[in-house]
């Protein structure tokens, strides 16, 4: 209905300009039929330009778009339509509408790939000049075919498209709380991309992005832990938020001592053997292993107690991988958050049943530490073990900026129930948060 009334003024504006302007050059003696009147499964569309080139650029825009409203203003997306107009005083926000349609011709929809210029059946110009002022431009039209049964089928194959793209984002959505395998977050990311070139509403594509940053928060808390299985044998493996997760890249493990180091994986893992012999009892011996994902870093040091008497036969309970810390709820503008929910990963080497008494954390954001007294909690297992707390209350974040280098610095107070003895372990560990 626009488009014929926009015929309409056109050819009241070429009557009314007549007496101003004239036609020095036409493709065709006779006006076509079909410029003044619409026709039945055909698009006619009129540009003006100063080329013919450039009217057949313009041509060629204005069909795209006239397409683009046809097939997308019939498709509804959760209940919402594509390329819904709005209203305002009684008026189209054109601007609005402008922006939507820009969006859907930028994003990767087949339908727009099969318009094409060698498809117009018939275009009509002519070439008008300016008495007053010699100028001369061009009054450019074409006849495109466009029927309702081809509309209809690109109005079925544009939703179908869009119902496969929502079923893939939310399979990734549902995805990110089962992580099972380090490279399934690069496949996200990739999937992720390809979906945000095709999502054209704002509150879709804001979820697509949402959805990208946190997979890549995830690479934030991967962690490497490990156990000592015998003499001269080592296993370790990754952590996602303190969950085991598989990896194909193989570590890159040194020693200040140790010496004929292997490393293989086993069903997840990774065991690796050496040879101690040069290790000596007053040193502080360790292995050093370190991933290499997606750019990052990831490293452990393994502490070996071989020169010095079997490690399995120690007390030794050491904190390690990276503490995550999530706020029941976060108040960005006051900078408050409330109710943070610790995890720390610990690492019993030595197997023997240990009680931990208290803890306490000191962050580079908060203005004062975490303490945890009288915890009172006895833990028997061998190897790696999570310790869960809960600080209620309400905490003030700092305006300090954490880097990727800064440390949760504390200490956890430890009792050996075999002996009594008292024990207090340093801690620092890199960290993760859900408030920044």
């Amino acid at each position: 209905m626009r488009r014929f009334i926009y015929l309409i003024c056109l050819c009241l504006l070429a009557i009314a300009s007549n007496a101003q302007t004239k036609v020095i050059e036409r493709s065709a003696k006779k006006l076509p039929e079909w410029m003044n009147t619409a026709v039945d499964d055909y698009l006619i569309v009129s540009v003006t330009a100063n080329s013919l080139a450039e009217a057949q650029a313009k041509v060629m825009d204005e069909i795209t778009e006239r397409i683009i409203r046809a097939v997308a203003s019939n498709v509804t997306v959760e209940q919402k339509s594509v390329l819904s107009e709005v209203n305002v005083n009684g008026s189209i926000d054109s601007k609005d509408d402008f922006s939507r349609v820009s969006k859907i011709r930028s994003a990767n929809l087949p339908f727009l790939k099969g318009i094409s210029s060698a498809k117009i059946a018939d275009i009509y110009w002519q070439k008008v000049q300016d008495k007053a002022t010699k100028r001369e431009h061009y009054d450019y039209s074409a006849k495109y075919p466009f029927s309702k049964a081809e509309q209809r089928a690109l109005v079925a194959q544009f939703e179908a498209l869009d119902a496969e793209k929502v079923t893939q984002y939310k399979a990734l959505e549902e995805k990110i709380n089962e992580i099972e395998a380090v490279e399934e977050i690069k496949n996200a990311l990739t999937e992720l991309e390809a979906l945000q070139g095709y999502f054209f509403d704002e509150v879709r594509l804001n979820q697509v992005k949402g959805l990208k940053e946190r997979y890549r928060q995830l690479y934030d808390a991967l962690s490497v832990t490990g156990t000592f299985l015998e003499e001269g044998k080592f296993q370790c493996q990754l952590l996602l938020d303190g969950n085991p997760v598989r990896v194909s890249s193989v570590p890159k493990v040194t020693s200040n001592c140790a010496a004929q180091i292997a490393v293989r994986p086993s069903e997840g893992r990774f065991v690796i053997t050496y040879d101690a012999i040069d290790c000596l009892p007053e040193e502080e011996n360790f292995l050093h292993i370190q991933f290499r994902i997606a750019g990052k870093r990831l490293e452990h040091k393994a502490y070996i107690r071989e020169a010095g008497g079997a490690e399995g036969s120690s007390f030794s309970v050491v904190p390690e991988g990276k503490l995550i810390f999530t706020a029941d709820s976060v108040l960005k503008a006051d900078r408050k958050i409330f109710n943070i929910h610790i995890r720390l990963t610990l690492n019993n080497r030595g197997g023997t049943p240990f009680g931990l008494k208290a803890l306490e954390f000191r962050m580079p954001e908060l203005s004062a530490p975490i303490v945890f007294d009288d915890i009172d909690a006895v833990y028997s297992t061998k190897g790696i073990l999570q310790v869960k707390a809960l600080a209620e209350g309400a905490f003030t974040v700092l305006e300090t900026k954490k880097s990727a280098f800064s440390f949760v610095q504390g200490a956890m107070t430890l009792v050996n129930p075999q002996s009594g003895a008292v024990e207090r372990v340093k801690i620092s560990l890199p960290y993760v948060t859900n408030w920044e």
